[in-house]
């Protein structure tokens, strides 16, 4: 969850602040007063290319600090791989870009100086941002296929698919380069025959990086955490009045009063349940603690390890798993060498092999596809009924015959199609869709998704543009349902949704010293009246526009104050 972002000198910023809450939170003002540079603000923070121009008049640098909370496992995952502080399971993560007027950034991760690859792997788990042309995705019909599988959360069976057609890919390339090879066989088996031996040496394994880093961090931490779970065992356990003496004091009573009521069985069972836990964790805790040790030997073990593995990585340029890969395709490719046309025809038949596996799997996920698109042509026709498209139609469409090529993501050409009104034909959606009609599909595109953003925080940016009276209300209830999910953050301009909010904050712009400079200011519920009132209508605001604020928070949900 995005908790708070920080940023100074920065075009019209001096210093502002945005502090974010969980749930649905809204950001409003007039136009220019620096909505937009907030936004362009994260996208720095979290690895975008900063505009030379940027940094604010006068200034030598600007910055960029954005707190998270509640941080996604997958974005710990991509800190425990770069080495970085935050990766075992801390709740908080801290992101700070600098930028200089020159043009040249630094960026530090939870204190640590971070890269901007590291920054770019991170953002599609901590934030995902709908800008006023996100909709526009939808004119990509490429990217129909990837909307789908989420809708579907094929995420899984879309990565086997693709380690199975780099499986296939591989073995296509060991053939062509055992047949390019033979041009200069002796030399190239010398290198592979080096290759071979020091990675049959090393002996990688998949995996293995990661259960070293594990148990690095255990062995860094022994004293500490025999500590900890030694003090958890004897306090549910072990010492005099532990919890399972007290439970099983209690227990008895339990059994006493049974007898003379049997209303209580069902709470003796349980608290008899729970004893019996209660001893399997004290056993377990004992077991883990005995196990523990301080041992600087196997530490160093470890460390030299995980420095071996880093030499081979760099000097082969792929990561643990893909050494794996390395090996065995070196030694297939040594052994066509060595065994001339038989071992060229056991490639041949490794990557038939290969191919069937992948066009398998392909297969597979393409009946899944179909499933999804069923599911989907239904849940968003329910979804789009309520955004006022009453008696659309919405279909999703696969190329259809035999031969089809196999890429990473399988064979499936999918195309949404769409008739927005009752008698329409179904039409290729890219074509026909306006723009208004293309905010409201990928809204609800979204809502059906959430579940599969793995935790992001979800950034609406004027995706509301171009509707307005009943649409925009619904587009309000909507953007407040997901937010009973996730964390949300809309820009808009709309009162009406901006009233469905549950944090709203206001940004505006004054003339300081003659300088414009823009401010964060988080509403109260009085205030939010105000504001409304503003956005309906314009500087003066009259008893009318107030009164129809009110009613419009009502209306959202919301106390006027």
């Amino acid at each position: 969850m995005l908790r708070a972002l920080r940023v100074s000198d920065l075009a019209i910023i001096d210093e502002i602040e945005l502090i974010l809450e969980p749930g649905f939170n809204v950001v409003t003002g007039e136009t220019g007063a620096g909505k937009s540079i907030l936004l362009q603000a994260l996208d720095v923070a979290l690895g975008g290319r900063p505009d030379a121009d940027l940094v604010r008049t006068g200034k030598d640098e600007a910055v960029v600090e954005a707190l998270f909370t509640d941080v996604p496992e997958a974005a710990r995952e991509v800190l425990k791989a770069g080495g970085l502080p935050g990766q075992d399971g801390g709740d908080d993560l801290v992101i700070r870009r600098v930028i200089a007027a020159g043009g040249r950034t630094r960026c530090y991760v939870n204190g640590s100086m971070g890269t901007l690859a590291l920054l770019r792997d991170l953002a599609p788990h901590l934030v995902r941002v709908y800008g006023q042309d996100e909709h526009q995705a939808l004119r990509r019909v490429e990217s129909h296929r990837e909307l789908l599988d989420a809708a579907g959360g094929l995420a899984s069976t879309v990565e086997e698919m693709r380690r199975r057609h780099a499986t296939y890919t591989a073995a296509k390339q060991a053939l062509e380069d055992a047949k390019k090879s033979r041009a200069a066989v002796t030399e190239r088996a010398e290198l592979l025959r080096f290759q071979a031996e020091e990675l049959a040496k090393s002996n990688p394994e998949a995996g293995e990086e990661a259960a070293l880093t594990a148990e690095r961090t255990r062995l860094a931490h022994a004293e500490r955490l025999g500590m900890l779970a030694g003090s958890a065992e004897r306090t549910l356990y072990s010492d005099d009045g532990a919890a399972v003496d007290a439970i099983g004091r209690a227990l008895g009573f339990l059994r006493e009063a049974e007898k003379v009521d049997a209303a209580v069985e069902p709470v003796r069972t349980l608290v008899e349940g729970a004893l019996a836990e209660l001893e399997e964790a004290g056993a377990a805790l004992g077991k883990y603690t005995r196990g523990l040790q301080h041992d600087p030997a196997r530490l160093e073990q470890v460390e030299d390890r995980l420095a071996e593995l880093g030499r081979l990585k760099r000097k082969y340029g792929v990561g643990i798993d893909e050494l794996v890969h390395r090996r065995d395709q070196v030694v297939l490719e040594l052994q066509a060498l060595e065994r001339g046309d038989e071992a060229l025809d056991e490639l041949v038949a490794t990557l038939d092999a290969a191919e069937r596996d992948a066009r398998e799997w392909a297969k597979r996920l393409s009946v899944e596809r179909r499933r999804v698109a069923m599911s989907l042509e239904r849940s968003l026709v329910a979804e789009l009924k309520q955004l006022s498209f009453d008696g659309a139609r919405f279909q999703v469409r696969f190329t259809e015959g035999e031969n089809k090529p196999l890429w990473p993501t399988g064979w499936d050409e999918v195309e949404f199609y769409l008739a927005a009104n009752r008698g329409e034909e179904l039409r290729p959606l890219a074509k026909v869709a306006s723009g208004g009609e293309l905010s409201r599909i990928m809204l609800a595109l979204k809502t059906l998704t959430a579940a599969e953003e793995h935790g992001a925080t979800l950034i609406f940016d004027e995706v509301d543009a171009g509707v307005g009276g009943a649409v925009a209300e619904t587009i309000g209830k909507k953007l407040r349902q997901l937010g009973r999910r996730r964390q949300v953050l809309n820009v808009t301009h709309l009162p009406v949704i901006a009233a469905f909010a549950e944090h709203h904050v206001m940004v505006a712009k004054d003339v300081v010293e003659g300088r414009t400079v823009s401010s964060a200011k988080p509403l109260s519920n009085s205030e939010r009246v105000t504001e409304l009132a503003r956005m309906l209508g314009g500087a003066r605001l009259t008893r009318e526009a107030q009164e129809h604020a009110e009613e419009l928070l009502r209306q959202g949900g919301n106390r006027p104050g």
